[in-house]
């Protein structure tokens, strides 16, 4: 028993679930405060006097569904490509472990999804991928569904320097010539200007000037990328078009908002391709 005696009351202590239990019983009989203590470790066990009991079983698939993606949701409200990144990344992880219990996912299962994952695809991909199984598997720790976290003690994949490739002017004219309007004009600005994607969908009217000719970039990956960027022919036309066009304070809106900023283009990028 973990019954103590503080001047003629006694208390006890003990732990519960992590959770350090230390409370006064009001009573100078020891015996009646160990079965004080005894009593309330009982209410503990059934989930009574403000700590609940065991969470229900939940497998994989329902969990990402039902609370992962929409908890995503509110917390990447203001950063709507990282909610993007983790949805997507969500897709290969549903295909591997959708109908397993939480805590069915060991980490010789992540090991295995690891190797298979890294042969479809680039290990920086599968990085991602597992770094968006971790983030899953916390939030199911602290809404207690599981204890240990399966991806904690698996090595990412070293991505090494990467691969990058000068596109000819060969291929870009094909690009630009099998590109829809919108990525056309997205394309000629990163290559015109060195913008970011994400850049240039956050172009607003008050940032281009026409006299002189240059475009203000409040916004970037760092604090670094404020800028003014001068300005090509070419980019200027695309620019004198989108805010003819514009109806909104974005240059390049979101399809059906035009308050809201684009946030990709992967899908006629990939049509181009």
């Amino acid at each position: 028993m973990s019954v103590y005696k503080r001047g003629n009351v006694y208390g006890y202590e003990f732990w519960f679930r992590g959770q350090r239990i230390r409370e006064s019983t009001g009573l100078t009989n020891k015996v009646a405060a160990q079965q004080a203590e005894s009593i309330r470790k009982a209410g503990l066990a059934e989930g009574r006097a403000g700590i609940a009991g065991p969470k229900p079983i939940v497998n994989f698939g329902d969990f990402v569904s039902n609370e992962f993606l929409p908890s995503a949701v509110k917390q990447y409200q203001s950063h709507p490509r990282t909610y993007e990144r983790y949805r997507e990344s969500t897709k290969p992880l549903l295909a591997s472990f959708e109908k397993l219990r939480l805590d069915a996912v060991s980490m010789a299962l992540v090991e295995k999804f690891k190797v298979s994952r890294s042969s479809e695809v680039m290990p920086a991909t599968v990085n991602r991928d597992l770094a968006a199984l971790r983030l899953i598997l916390n939030l199911a720790i602290r809404k207690e569904y599981i204890v240990k976290n399966a991806v904690k003690d698996v090595q990412f994949l070293d991505e090494g320097p990467g691969q990058m490739r000068i596109v000819s002017h060969e291929e870009q004219q094909k690009y630009i010539a099998a590109a829809s309007l919108l990525l056309r004009d997205v394309a000629t600005l990163i290559v015109e200007t060195g913008m970011r994607p994400e850049e240039v969908f956050n172009i607003r009217k008050e940032d281009v000037h026409l006299k002189p000719p240059y475009l203000f970039v409040p916004h970037g990956k760092t604090r670094f990328a404020r800028s003014h960027i001068q300005l090509t022919d070419a980019s200027m036309n695309v620019l004198r078009r989108r805010l003819a066009m514009a109806k909104g304070p974005y240059l390049f809106p979101r399809k059906g908002d035009y308050n809201q900023p684009l946030t990709t283009v992967r899908k006629p990028h990939h049509a181009a391709l």
